[in-house]
């Protein structure tokens, strides 16, 4: 985009929150070491009414070299309206539109920030209990959605 405009927060509408799957595989032992982390987003939009769409799909898997393995999976979705949608992004030579990358990184980082706690709550009554997601640039999330 050639513009960048400005964030404004009381512009950002989280209205709808759909945890599609919630998926927790426990073992005989409270796990609170080490565990790798997956995620995957996409985006979706609806221009005339100003909604975006960011759907998270988290994998939490345990570190071990030995015996079975705990393991959560997550798929979310969150929905949000925008007041002036339309500043935050540009169509390109087949209609499509460009957004702004400040707006996804911001609904990005906030959809992260929920899940966090959604996940969190979640796993509290699990042997997976005590695991927090890391804190993500979500800049570096897009990146690296990117290069795959």
């Amino acid at each position: 985009m050639t513009k960048e405009v400005k964030i404004v927060p009381e512009e950002i509408h989280l209205f709808h929150i759909d945890i599609l799957e919630s998926v927790i595989k426990e073992t005989g032992d409270k796990k609170v070491g080490d565990f790798e982390l997956g995620l995957a987003h996409s985006i979706m939009h609806n221009l005339k009414d100003q909604r975006i769409k960011i759907g998270l799909n988290i994998k939490i898997k345990e570190k071990t070299t030995q015996g079975e393995e705990a393991n959560a999976h997550f798929a979310i979705d969150f929905h949000y309206q925008i007041k002036h949608l339309e500043n935050f992004y540009e169509l390109n030579e087949t209609q499509h539109p460009i957004f702004s990358g400040l707006l996804i990184r911001t609904v990005l980082g906030l959809s992260i920030s929920t899940a966090r706690g959604i996940i969190y709550e979640r796993l509290s009554n699990s042997n997976l209990r005590g695991i927090i997601l890391p804190v993500l640039d979500p800049k570096k999330v897009l990146l690296e959605s990117n290069k795959n």
